[in-house]
């Protein structure tokens, strides 16, 4: 029994160690390939990985890059955006700019064009000006030249003013001691002013001026006042200038009765300067050469003549009802406005003297 056993131990070893060889080569056989496989594609897979992993490196570094220029480009669009809001806005304030200039150029073309035509018309009427002059000029010297004696002799004065000439001629060369009629030598006198006031064609004003000596005796039923004597005698002077060829139209006649006086009343050579006649060239167009000239009413038709008792129409002269009873005058201090008539009724001042006109 002992040797039976034996036996069996050592085959079963064997065909253990036969199975064991054949399950290892049988292993070997099986699993031998594919673990060669594996090993050699390792390095490559791991050379692969390094390259990916490499690649995956650069490509985050170029995508930090991009979005580093990214930020940076979006900045540059946010300035360039900015510029071109304040491109816009400077655009529109240069427009408007633009439009404001063209304007101012628009008016200063129109102002430059109405200063352009205000300076031909100014040229013009100086031109016509400097024509008026020259031929005042002349006017001025033949008036001195015709009047040489009465000029030396003081009884006419004659003033070349900006605008026209000024001839003052006192009443002793032109009317009769206390009266509205010329005599000869005032009638050749005012004919020598009216051939000279021929060759102009300025408005001719005629001024009545007495003193402040009150009107008595026979004279002061025609002429109640200084008002109406002196309206008389330059309505006289105005009829005569028309009569003789000088149009209507240039004339005009105004009374200024004692209001206007050059002298002092107080002396008999103040009063004799006072009664006098002032003829006065005025420009036919615009303002008056001297304030006092004020404007008359036109002269009458040639032939009329104030009614007995009534001072001839005539600008600042009182109408007859509106005239103070005869032989009465306005108070020294009390005396009317140039223009104005006295009231009717007022108290004559009876310390003055008699009128010596």
């Amino acid at each position: 029994m002992r040797l039976f056993s034996r036996p069996s131990q050592k085959r079963r070893r064997s065909r253990i160690l036969t199975l064991l060889t054949l399950l290892g080569l049988a292993g070997l056989f099986a699993f031998g390939p594919l673990a060669c496989v594996t090993s050699g594609t390792h390095q490559q897979v791991v050379a692969q990985r390094d390259r990916l992993a490499q690649q995956a490196q650069d490509l985050g570094e170029r995508a930090e890059r991009l979005a580093s220029s990214n930020k940076n480009l979006a900045d540059e669009l946010d300035e360039t955006m900015e510029e071109l809001e304040d491109l816009r806005l400077e655009r529109e304030a240069l427009s408007e700019a633009a439009a404001s200039l063209r304007e101012s150029e628009n008016r200063l073309s129109s102002k430059l064009a109405d200063r352009s035509r205000a300076l031909e018309m100014s040229q013009a009427r100086l031109a016509v000006a400097t024509a008026e002059v020259s031929r005042l000029s002349s006017t001025y010297a033949s008036l001195l030249s015709d009047l040489e004696s009465e000029v030396a002799s003081g009884q006419i004065q004659i003033e070349q003013l900006r605008e026209g000439i000024r001839v003052n001629l006192s009443d002793e060369i032109l009317f009769a001691s206390g009266s509205a009629d010329l005599d000869p030598i005032g009638r050749d006198v005012l004919l020598k002013l009216i051939k000279q006031f021929s060759t102009v064609d300025h408005m001719i004003e005629v001024q009545g001026h007495t003193d402040d000596r009150r009107i008595r005796g026979p004279l002061a039923k025609r002429y109640p006042s200084n008002w109406d004597l002196a309206a008389a005698r330059a309505a006289l002077v105005v009829r005569l200038m028309q009569s003789n060829g000088i149009s209507g139209t240039r004339l005009s006649a105004v009374s200024f009765g004692s209001e206007r006086p050059v002298a002092l009343n107080q002396t008999s050579e103040g009063r004799a300067l006072n009664r006098r006649i002032e003829i006065r060239l005025l420009p036919s167009q615009g303002a008056p050469a001297d304030p006092a000239s004020a404007a008359g009413s036109q002269a009458p038709a040639e032939g009329e003549s104030p009614a007995e008792g009534e001072a001839p129409a005539a600008e600042g002269a009182p109408a007859a009802d509106e005239a103070p009873a005869a032989g009465e005058e306005p108070a020294a201090d009390e005396a009317p406005a140039a223009g104005e008539a006295p009231a009717a009724g007022e108290a004559p001042d009876t310390n003055k003297e008699p009128a010596t006109e």
